[in-house]
This record gives structure tokens, sequence and C-alpha cells, in this order.
């Protein structure tokens, strides 16, 4: 692992544990985080690795922070999850590049999954969001009509799982390095 990786890593663990601190206690990830992880991850690539292409350089840093960005912009568009948790994929894209993102990107997925079902058991919420889903999905067109389709809301903590998921990845690519 070289130098230049150790410290571009530095870097990202510490907007992590800064995301997941700043998630949980205030259910917010500053764009104070974001945008300069986004900034010294392509800055870096850049200098370092040059323009490059699909798996090194400023471009591999933009496709990979593009493309994981893209996974939660339906859900955010939709109020379902945060602008910080996009702009901070976009982060980890940018500095991850390729095929690293790829990695990443299936670990997040399989944390999130595992908080969000850890998080329902946890406040005892599992029959009421399965009968709130159920309800929702037989009488849909009603519900919407009368305003009722949202049940109650329960904050997970995305942050969590973009930064166990990461740190998953960047484990996995360096024993895949190593």
């Amino acid at each position: 692992m070289s130098p230049f990786h150790i410290a571009l890593w530095t870097v990202l663990g510490v907007a992590l544990v800064i995301s997941v601190a700043t998630d949980v206690v205030r259910r917010q990830i500053p764009d104070v985080v974001t945008y300069p992880l986004m900034a010294v991850g392509l800055g870096a690539r850049l200098w370092a690795e040059g323009v490059g292409g699909l798996e090194s350089g400023l471009v591999s840093g933009v496709i990979s922070g593009v493309g994981l960005a893209l996974l939660l912009v339906p859900a955010a568009v939709r109020g379902r999850m945060g602008w910080g948790d996009v702009k901070l994929m976009a982060g980890v894209g940018a500095v991850l590049g390729f095929p690293a993102v790829m990695a990443a990107a299936a670990f997040i997925s399989l944390v999130g999954a595992l908080q969000a079902v850890v998080t329902l058991l946890w406040q005892g919420a599992v029959w009421e969001t399965l009968a709130d889903w159920l309800r929702r999905w037989a009488v849909r067109a009603r519900l919407m009509s009368e305003g009722a389709a949202n049940g109650p809301r329960r904050h997970i903590p995305y942050g969590v799982a973009i930064a166990v998921g990461t740190f998953w990845a960047m484990w996995w690519q360096h024993d895949r390095l190593g």
C-alpha cells in the first residue's frame, strides 16, 4: 500500500467517523465534511495519478463518486434519505475509485439492510412496519387520497452503514492488494 493511499484513506476514515457521529447525534452529515472529502479525494487523485482512466486518476474518482452517489439519489428525492448521505457516498467514491467502489457499494448495501432490520427489532417495530407496508400496498390509492400513506417515520442513520461498508471495502481492497 502506497503512502498516497494511506494518506487518502486516513482522510476518508476521519470524514466517516465525523459523519457517523453527526448523523447519530444530530441526524445530519454536514457539508463541511462531505465537500472537502470530495475535493481532497479528486484533487489527490489528479495530483498523484493524473487524469487517468476508469481504474486510476481523476476520471476514476469522478465516475466512482457520481456512480456511488446516484445509488441514493432516488431515496433522497423521495425524502427517505438525506442529501448528506448522497454527498458522503460521492466522497467515498471519489476517494476509493474503481474497482474498490464496487465492493463499497455492495458492502454498504449489505450493512444498510442489516442496520435497518436491527433498528426495527431494537425499536420493537417489525410488525408495525410490516403492517404499515401491507396496508399501503393493499390500498395505496385510497391511502394516497386520504393523505395517510405515511406511517411513523423512523430515523436510521445511514451514515453508519456508509462508514462500516466503506471500512469493509477498504479492508477488502487492502487484503486484495496486500
